[in-house]
């Protein structure tokens, strides 16, 4: 099954207001800069910038860290975290994932 790319790119922006969701119900237990950090990379995926790998890559370190710090739980990380790499590219997600 061939997948368009306006279903792609729609189904990256579903991907992107489900992470904003995600950290709006966690935004107690979040910082500013913890915040920008994650949405910051979930844009720059979406709009395919150049360092959306290094920000990615910074994103699933913060995320780690939360989990290790015991302010956030594993699995909604790891929701946030398969919500911010379905902003990406298929094919940089992919081969990031490497």
């Amino acid at each position: 099954m061939t997948i368009s790319p306006t279903d792609r790119l729609a189904a990256r922006g579903r991907s992107h207001t489900q992470l904003r969701e995600l950290l709006d119900a966690r935004a107690p237990i979040l910082h500013a800069h913890e915040r920008e950090t994650l949405l910051d990379a979930a844009d720059a995926l979406l709009f395919d910038e150049t360092e959306a790998p290094a920000k990615r890559a910074a994103a699933h370190a913060l995320l780690e860290q939360l989990v290790e710090a015991e302010r956030w739980e594993s699995r909604p990380a790891g929701e946030a975290r398969a919500a911010l790499d379905g902003c990406g590219d298929l094919a940089i997600t992919q081969h990031d994932a490497r």
